[in-house]
């Protein structure tokens, strides 16, 4: 259950715009450069952000977009479910139709569980509290390094 690089993109641009103020209206530009992401992909992602109800965006000469809410009460799953629906939280791990505790793939019930919890953290992590980590998180000098995960041997 990744972030999808649409997802991220919108969790970057609305922990930059929350760091700054949650009252301010906010250009396509300044965002992408704040937030370090693409600008032609960005405005795509504000879009769907805007029909999510999570931003409002204003046309015209001093236009942008803004928090159509307050940043304490959006979560990390209303960011999720805004850009990439809820299909992650309903489909079998390994792709399988019909996947249920009654005809359960090899997966489904370990995947049952960390969906569980991933859901449940996400719904209780609002933008406010996750958007000052984040954003220290994308200016730290080794914030692009990946964890190399090892596989686990069976006993």
């Amino acid at each position: 259950m990744l972030y999808s690089s649409a997802s991220k993109y919108a969790v970057r641009a609305l922990a930059f715009m929350a760091a700054e103020s949650d009252n301010q209206i906010f250009t396509v530009e300044e965002i992408a450069r704040g937030a370090k992401v693409p600008k032609p992909y960005l405005s795509k992602v504000l879009k769907q952000l805007v029909n999510g109800k999570i931003l409002k965006s204003t046309k015209g000469p001093g236009g942008g977009y803004k928090f159509a809410k307050d940043v304490h009460d959006i979560s990390l799953y209303d960011i999720k479910i805004a850009i990439d629906g809820v299909t992650e939280f309903v489909e079998c791990a390994l792709g399988l139709d019909g996947c249920n505790d009654a005809a359960p793939c090899p997966a489904h019930f370990i995947w049952k569980d960390l969906r569980a919890a991933a859901t449940k953290s996400m719904q209780i992590t609002t933008l406010y509290a996750a958007g000052k980590i984040i954003t220290d998180k994308m200016n730290h000098p080794e914030a692009n390094k990946k964890t190399t995960f090892r596989k686990v041997k069976d006993n």
